[in-house]
């Protein structure tokens, strides 16, 4: 029983089982290694994916997992696993491209690699961002995107257990008592114009607001990705026959088949083991109907253009043959962008006593593992700010006058928040500093215009992709950020002046734009939600052409989908988990149809 062993033991599948060491093979032996349905990736979105297609008895699905299953203890409990730099946290992470625009600075991007993907290494914030980023979707020629069409997805994938019935969602008081900041934040907010919200994920949710994000929890307060949502050991071992999970695999290209002229048919993958030192031999599965990508934002890019899909130059420098050119592909990477305020705050109030004191872990984690409360119970946030910059006024306040309809539609997108700041009782820089206990206001930009690259280091699938975050190559990312770090020390000052102890560790010594800017890129992190090197949109769309249509379809190739955060035509003013989610919930439903019409 839990804590002490997982839930279920999940099947195991060998390399062998799914896939033929000859692709060249005969039809009868190919037949045994062919699937309707390939999903490359068993992350937020491939989970599900995998799931509602394999409700169908009469279809397989073969699912193909560069991790494993991270399901040990550690991996469920909510502040142990929502830090994905711990010992053994089941990530792929590796240097991106040095920014000019950030002072040279390089990042480290981070992935999950592990059934569930990067729902097993995030903070569990289940949000699904305002209705006006979706209704956008729709408004850039993407039939079938607007919030009213995605919304019977979202309620189809959760159980807001913290949320009374309600035609979208529900109500609740909030209230959460872990950190003895909190309160002084509320204080604050309030003081500055921001009042309270009782649920991010309703429709008419107001521009402006703080809010206790809804997580993905179970009942016994362990972190409950999409993977155990939607592929639980039990379900999995019921389908056995029909649904094939391999996991710690390297998929290293697409196969593809030409029959007419300009008519080009995914046929089937290419995989090998993860473990290059078990990498001797490659296999092959053909899919009967269709592949489709579930391998992230940079993942999925990377599979295309190993396999020949992507802009041609590149291609043709890496010596790819070119199946087709699509200058799209892993060319507008987007990613939400933050600068962390960092003050010294009583140790007793911060996540650094458990690094300090032995006792305090033993007894946060006694009450944990017999009440489901206390510290380990919920990641480091106990309560987040979203507003609009436009409505902050020279004081970072919103004036009585600004929190009216029709500012506050956030069904409209020119009204939905740009900031999101997030109080946390921790580190959250990239650097270490011991022996102190601390406090972050993080500001983060949600509405970037900056975008970024996906591309290949060479044509060896094992090695990273060339990540260019782009962070700030559009300066406009910069005056969003100028105010939130205002209204950050103006709520730094408010708690002081309730009697609440920071001290000032790495701030900016004053708040004009020069000196703020300089702190941007000095300071300046990534989010992790990288989205849109995929996206949906027409081909010839003007400045960022689209690599999949509204049904998810590559353009131009029969067979292939691509399914997951890359898809984004823009990205969303919301942690990335719930919509990857609806996005595969609404493909399972359009290959359904698709199939059911042939």
């Amino acid at each position: 029983m839990w804590p002490f062993s997982s839930d279920q033991a999940f099947p195991e599948v060998a390399l062998e089982e799914v896939g033929t060491a000859d692709s060249s093979a005969s039809p009868a032996i190919l037949e045994e290694y062919t699937y309707d349905y390939i999903i490359v990736g068993g992350g937020t979105a491939g989970s599900c994916l995998a799931s509602r297609l394999s409700e169908d008895p009469d279809v397989t699905v073969l699912v193909l997992e560069r991790g494993g299953i991270a399901d040990g203890w550690a991996d469920r409990v909510p502040l142990i696993s929502s830090n994905p730099y711990r010992a053994g946290a089941p990530i792929g992470r590796w240097w991106a491209q040095p920014m000019p625009e950030v002072n040279d600075r390089s990042f480290e991007v981070v992935c999950g690699e592990t059934m569930g993907g990067t729902s097993a290494i995030n903070c569990m914030f289940y949000t699904r961002g305002p209705a006006g980023d979706y209704n956008r979707w729709a408004e850039l020629g993407n039939e079938g995107w607007g919030y009213c069409d995605l919304e019977p997805y979202f309620i189809k994938s959760e159980h807001a257990s913290r949320h009374a019935a309600s035609d979208h969602r529900g109500k609740e008081e909030y209230r959460n008592n872990l950190y003895k900041h909190t309160d002084y934040v509320i204080r604050a907010s309030q003081k500055a114009g921001i009042q309270p919200m009782d649920d991010l994920s309703t429709p008419s949710a107001p521009a402006a607001g703080f809010v206790r994000h809804d997580v993905s929890q179970d009942t016994a307060k362990r972190r409950h990705t999409p993977f155990h949502a939607f592929l639980p050991a039990k379900l999995v071992q019921e389908r056995k026959a029909r649904l094939k999970i391999c996991r710690n695999v390297l998929v290293s290209h697409v196969e593809f088949a030409k029959d007419e002229p300009d008519i080009v048919q995914a046929t089937g993958v290419h995989f090998e083991a993860a473990d290059y030192r078990q990498a001797g031999r490659s296999f092959y599965a053909r899919a009967r109907r269709e592949v489709v990508l579930c391998a992230g934002a940079l993942g999925s890019p990377q599979i295309l253009q190993l396999s020949g899909i992507g802009p041609r130059e590149h291609l043709q420098a890496k010596s790819i043959p070119v199946v087709r050119d699509m200058p799209g592909v892993g060319s507008y990477l987007q990613d939400h962008i933050a600068v962390p305020l960092t003050f010294e705050a009583p140790m007793s109030d911060s996540l650094h006593e458990l690094e300090a004191s032995p006792l305090k872990v033993f007894k946060e984690l006694i009450t944990y593992l017999l009440t489901g409360n206390g510290l380990f119970s919920y990641p480091f946030q106990a309560v987040t700010l979203y507003l609009p910059s436009a409505l902050l006024d020279d004081s970072s306040t919103i004036p009585a006058s600004a929190l009216a309809l029709p500012a506050l539609d956030t069904t409209v997108f020119a009204n939905c928040p740009d900031l999101e700041v997030m109080p946390a009782p921790n580190n959250c820089t990239d650097h270490d500093i011991p022996g102190k206990g601390l406090f972050s206001f993080i500001i983060g930009n949600i509405r970037p215009k900056s975008h970024g690259t996906v591309r290949l280091a060479s044509r060896n699938p094992r090695a990273r992709p060339d990540v260019d975050l782009g962070f700030l190559t559009d300066p406009r990312d910069l005056e969003p950020l100028r105010k939130g770090l205002r209204l950050g020390m103006r709520l730094a000052d408010d708690m002081r002046q309730q009697g609440y102890p920071l001290g000032n560790l790495i701030v900016p010594e004053s708040l004009d734009d020069t000196t703020l800017d300089a702190f941007v890129r000095q300071n300046l992190r990534t989010c992790y939600h990288y989205t849109s090197t995929c996206r949906m949109g027409p081909e010839d769309e003007p400045g960022r052409p689209g690599v999949v249509d509204a049904r998810l379809r590559v353009h131009g190739v029969r067979g292939l989908r691509v399914c997951d955060a890359s898809i984004f035509p823009q990205i969303v003013g919301a942690h990335t988990m719930a919509p990857s989610v609806v996005v595969a919930e609404k493909c399972a439903d359009l290959i359904k149809q698709d199939w059911r019409k042939t």
